[in-house]
């Protein structure tokens, strides 16, 4: 806390007196966002070193973990499930109090049918949508079904609509054969340095429905894949054209209005300048002004 509370002192220096942090609180603050952001990274690093229960990977089992699920799928060597999964955690989310309950029972067709694997629906996509819509009642009702985290709580809940998602999901992941295929061609493209792949990556998503049109989905997959090490690849940038909460907190920062005008794709430079200064990654800025600015003068951890 203290090495970062001097690091944001040192933000000043280099753009100029800022009234957003120019108090202790604010920028004590901020401060522990950034530490919330670094822990949650931790864990998913601490989670890459441990042994993981087959379980993990079952959505009728009661320790369901798609996070640990993908991961046990990446040791069994069966990269396509595992990023295939972590699609499925990503898309759904974990809901503060559900928690991946939406997401169990999508995959697993709502205890009653076949498990939703990338095998299970690349041999049978239109059972995937009449599952869906024999479970329409179920969906509609969130008691039942589960719902979607903070992040994706504008997503929808129609057969059609998550129907649709998988179908342009799977033909995202599948262009070029499998996704080692589309690394393969994706460093083809770029080269293989980190940010470039990431940035190939998230823009080629653009055709996924429920991910292309906006910003949240991509960034959030794109970066699970890199934390989870299924691809070799770093956010480069904050990405804030398109934001919301990370934008308010970058306008917020600057010029202490969260409404300020200037756009996303303007302020991204300044915002990824940041990074020189702090040194604890794009990820970790972009979601701690994200939460920030939720509450800039006292701490509330965020979650789901």
């Amino acid at each position: 806390m203290n090495e970062i509370v001097g690091k944001i002192g040192q933000i000043d220096a280099q753009f100029g007196p800022l009234p957003s942090i120019a108090g202790a609180q604010r920028r004590c603050c901020w401060a522990q966002q950034i530490v919330s952001s670094l822990r949650r990274i931790s864990y998913t690093d601490a989670l890459i070193v441990r042994g993981v229960d087959a379980a993990r990977c079952d959505p009728h089992s009661g320790i369901f973990d798609p996070v640990r699920g993908s991961l046990h799928f990446q040791r069994n060597g069966q990269l396509d499930e595992a990023v295939w999964l972590t699609f499925v955690l990503t898309h759904f989310g974990k809901h503060a109090v559900d928690e991946w309950k939406l997401a169990a029972n999508v995959y697993g067709s709502f205890g009653v049918g076949p498990v939703w694997t990338f095998a299970q629906y690349a041999a049978d996509p239109a059972g995937f949508g009449n599952m869906l819509d024999a479970n329409s009642g179920r969906l509609a009702d969130a008691s039942i079904s589960g719902s979607f985290s903070n992040h994706r709580k504008f997503q929808s809940k129609k057969p059609q609509a998550i129907a649709e998602t998988f179908r342009t999901y799977y033909e995202w992941q599948t262009e070029f054969g499998g996704f080692r295929d589309l690394m393969i061609a994706t460093h083809a493209s770029v080269g293989q340095e980190p940010h470039a792949a990431f940035d190939a990556l998230y823009k080629s998503m653009k055709g996924v429905y429920g991910f292309g049109g906006g910003r949240l989905g991509r960034f959030d997959f794109v970066t699970m894949l890199g934390k989870l090490q299924l691809a070799p690849i770093v956010p480069g940038s904050v990405y804030l054209d398109k934001a919301t909460g990370p934008l308010a907190g970058a306008r917020l920062l600057f010029f202490n209005n969260r409404d300020h005008s200037i756009t996303g794709k303007a302020l991204e430079p300044r915002v990824d300048a940041l990074d020189q200064i702090l040194g604890v990654g794009k990820q970790v800025i972009e979601d701690s002004l994200c939460n920030w600015q939720k509450s800039p003068d006292a701490y509330v951890y965020f979650r789901g």
